[in-house]
């Protein structure tokens, strides 16, 4: 009786869990949109040449407002951003700068998409 009763709190302490986590998840056609606005931005601002055109001058918005939120909230965020997307370093070559593990990065690179996604969405470009 004790470990149902047990099993059924853990059950709700999840939901419960789970409602205050809000939203909906990123899908991976958004995923791949936020990667594809990343480097769009990451070859304006490495070629320099002139003015980005309006979407990648969006896009530098949306990757400005994550980029100042996680330079506070979580750095390791913001590495993975600027080094694997901006700077087009390969993710081991991230991981190793950052010090952190591959399950690490993964679990930081989907939250710092998630976030960049956020941006993108309210200014309309995903």
């Amino acid at each position: 009786m004790r470990a149902k009763r047990g099993k059924t709190l853990n059950l709700r302490a999840n939901q419960r869990k789970s409602a205050r986590k809000g939203g909906a998840r990123v899908t991976k056609q958004q995923k791949k949109d936020v990667r594809r606005g990343l480097r769009r931005y990451g070859r304006a601002m490495e070629a320099a040449e002139g003015t980005p055109d309006e979407l990648t001058q969006a896009w530098g918005r949306a990757i400005g407002q994550a980029l100042d939120y996680y330079a506070e909230a979580d750095p390791v965020c913001a590495g993975i951003l600027v080094r694997r997307y901006m700077a087009g370093e390969k993710e081991w070559d991230v991981v190793e700068a950052l010090h952190i593990g591959r399950t690490t990065y993964y679990r930081k690179e989907l939250e710092a998409l998630s976030t960049v996604a956020v941006y993108a969405a309210r200014a309309g470009l995903i």
